[in-house]
């Protein structure tokens, strides 16, 4: 049997990251490698060492999703390793990574992960699910202490809770997540998970009704009034994604599409 995995943590703290990101390394003489992390000399010589602290040779580079604080060391990592580099959107990168779909399973040594699409955050997001130890590496899909953006255009609330759900269908015992600590109480996060996203999008239609146009930004004070207001964009990002999901419902009508410099506009169906 493999060692249990090891986290090495990136140095890239800050209100999207937490403490920073979580590297994970897997495996026994050939290694797996989840998320590198950002582009760092400090987080590149810090990975190499945990490689050779547990004795193998990093062959396999594994990416959830294609933000700057997950893939960009993917591909000096694979330079130096000549690892070969996999993900959901080869496109995204400049690794020559190859493509893996929903069920594709990957098999090295004594372990086997498969993939999970669960678009929803980004839309090329995989989580990986290691059946035998019932752990899933779940990427920003699903955090430690903290809930998942949802991002307009990259990301969408329908496939979001979707996907929410498919992994609740594997009953995870453990949760590594791309931010935060281990979580041993899998099911009851998801399921938290759910009911917190049920609850935020009853929330936001009761805060759409009777008001005239309004923004996302709009209804951040009310909903996020406990929040530090520095998180009120990040949260104007959820609401939105939010009220997405509601025009496709039929709930909300969409009045206005917005543009770069300006925020769509919203109102309550029939108002």
């Amino acid at each position: 049997m493999s060692a249990p995995p090891t986290r090495v943590l990136a140095p890239n703290p800050s209100v999207f990251t937490g403490r920073g990101t979580n590297t994970y390394l897997l495996g026994g003489s050939s290694l797996v490698c989840i998320d590198p992390g950002p582009d760092d000399d400090q987080h590149l010589g810090a990975i190499l060492d945990a490689a050779r602290g547990r004795g193998g040779g990093i062959t396999t580079i594994l990416l959830t999703h294609s933000h700057p604080d997950h893939r960009p060391l993917a591909l000096r990592l694979a330079e130096q390793t000549g690892a070969t580099v996999h993900c959901f959107d080869p496109t995204a990168g400049q690794e020559h990574a190859h493509a893996m779909a929903d069920g594709d399973a990957l098999r090295i040594d004594d372990m086997e992960l498969v993939a999970v699409h669960t678009p929803g955050h980004t839309r090329d997001h995989l989580c990986f699910f290691d059946p035998a130890a019932r752990t899933l590496y779940s990427g920003d899909h699903i955090l430690n202490g903290t809930t998942s953006v949802v991002h307009p255009g990259e990301g969408d609330m329908t496939d979001y809770l979707e996907s929410l759900r498919r992994v609740q269908a594997l009953q995870p015992l453990t949760i590594l997540p791309g931010h935060g600590e281990r979580v041993d109480n899998a099911g009851a996060l998801i399921d938290e998970y759910i009911a917190h996203r049920l609850e935020r999008e009853a929330q936001v239609l009761a805060a759409a009704q009777g008001r005239p146009a309004f923004t996302p930004m709009d209804l951040v004070p009310s909903l996020y009034a406990a929040y530090p207001i520095e998180l009120y964009p990040l949260a104007a990002w959820t609401v939105q994604a939010h009220l997405d999901k509601l025009v496709r419902d039929g709930r909300i009508d969409r009045i206005d599409a917005g543009s770069e410099s300006d925020p769509p506009r919203y109102r309550a169906s029939g108002a």
